[in-house]
C-alpha cells in the first residue's frame, strides 16, 4: 500500500482541519510536533476526502469591539500545553486577572519561544507555571481559536491561537509552585481525577479533558 504526503501552511485564522480538507485530506490522528529549520511542523496521519465527508464548519470569529476606529493588528501565536496526570491527580492552573477569564481553570502551557521546539516549550511552561517535571507520552491535538479583542497591553488584535496539546505524566508530583510570577497563572494545583468536572474550566480545556483524559489515565491513578 502506497503513501503520500502534503505540506500545508496554516494561514492566519485558518483551522488545521479546514486547511487539510481544502487540500483533499481528513486528519485521522496527530503523530508529532517538531521544530524544523526554525519552523514548527505538526504531522497528522490522514486519509483522502471521500464523497461522504462534509467540509469542516467555519468557526465564528468573535469581535469584542466591532465599532473600534482602528484596524486590529494580526497576531498568530503558537503555544504548547499538556494534560498532565500523576498519582496526585490532574494538573491544572488558575488564570490570573491579566487574562480574559480570571479564576477559570486551564491546562498548563504557554507560548513557544523563537527557536524552541514544542516539546521543550511544554516542559518549560509546566515547570514555570506549576513547578513540575513531566514526561511527554504523546501529542494529542492541534487546537485553533480566532478572535478580535484587546491584548493585555491594550492593543486591539486579530488574534489567532494555535495550541499544540500533549499528554504527559508526572512521576514525582509535588505541591505545585508558580515560578513565573506576575503572569497569566495565579496558582496551580492537583485535581482529583474523579472531581475535575466540578471545576470551572475554560471551554477549550474542558473539551480536551473530556476527549482525552480517560485514555491518558493509568488504572492505578484512579484509585
Amino acid at each position: 500500500m502506497g503513501s503520500q504526503s502534503v505540506d500545508v501552511t496554516i494561514a492566519h485564522g485558518e483551522h488545521p482541519a479546514e486547511a487539510l480538507f481544502t487540500h483533499g485530506f481528513v486528519p485521522i490522528r496527530p503523530l508529532s510536533a517538531t521544530l524544523v529549520a526554525e519552523e514548527i511542523v505538526f504531522t497528522y496521519l490522514v486519509r483522502e476526502v471521500n464523497s461522504g465527508d462534509r467540509r469542516p464548519r467555519r468557526r465564528h470569529v468573535v469581535h469584542e469591539e466591532p465599532d473600534a476606529s482602528q484596524p486590529p493588528v494580526e497576531h498568530q501565536r503558537v503555544g504548547a500545553y499538556a494534560v498532565v496526570v500523576s498519582q496526585r491527580g490532574l494538573l491544572g492552573t488558575v488564570n490570573s486577572s491579566l487574562t480574559g477569564a480570571p479564576g477559570t481553570w486551564a491546562l498548563p502551557g504557554g507560548g513557544i519561544e523563537e527557536g524552541e521546539s514544542p516539546s521543550n516549550a511544554v516542559l518549560r511552561e509546566v515547570f514555570e507555571e506549576a513547578g513540575q517535571n513531566i514526561r511527554i507520552a504523546k501529542v494529542l491535538a492541534l487546537e485553533s481559536d480566532h478572535w478580535i479583542g484587546r491584548s493585555t497591553t491594550g492593543v486591539l488584535e486579530n488574534f489567532h491561537a494555535l495550541r499544540i496539546v500533549y499528554g504527559a505524566t508526572c512521576e514525582t508530583p509535588s505541591d505545585p509552585v508558580v515560578h513565573d510570577l506576575g503572569g497569566s497563572t495565579e496558582r496551580a494545583d492537583w485535581v482529583h481525577l474523579r472531581a475535575w468536572r466540578t471545576l470551572h474550566w475554560t471551554i477549550s480545556s474542558r473539551t480536551l479533558l473530556a476527549r482525552h483524559l480517560r485514555s491518558l489515565t493509568p488504572h492505578q491513578f484512579l484509585k
